[in-house]
């Protein structure tokens, strides 16, 4: 059968990012789900990152891919490249044009489970 079913926490490529500078609070485990590497996929790269409360990414971008999000737990905020903050909660969607630069903010009291998307297929940023 050519269609995938995957559990998160154990068909992924786990990695955690920020660990190098943790004075930046920025440490979050990410579950790479759907890429090249793990299902062959040729357009789309998927998967869930989880940031503890007060954590949160790098300010980064995907220059050449639209990123959507969906957030299935917790709260936060996303910041633009220019400081703008808005907030978000559980069951919200964002969308994220080709290369706005942006960072995800837990600012509640509980995890936060963040489902992203990329297309075409973008890389991680490295911090």
């Amino acid at each position: 059968m050519k269609i995938k079913v995957l559990d998160p926490f154990q068909d992924a490529k786990t990695l955690w990012l920020g660990l190098d500078k943790p004075e930046l609070n920025q440490i979050r485990k990410v579950f790479q789900l759907i890429t090249p590497q793990t299902v062959g996929s040729k357009h789309i790269m998927a998967g869930i990152t989880i940031f503890s409360p007060g954590e949160a990414s790098s300010l980064h971008n995907h220059p050449e891919s639209e990123e959507m999000d969906v957030v299935i737990k917790g709260s936060g905020e996303v910041v633009d490249g220019i400081g703008n903050r808005r907030p978000f909660k559980e069951g919200d969607y964002m969308f994220i044009p080709e290369g706005e630069y942006h960072q995800h903010v837990n600012t509640g009291n509980e995890p936060l489970w963040l489902l992203w998307c990329y297309s075409p297929q973008g890389s991680l940023p490295e911090d």
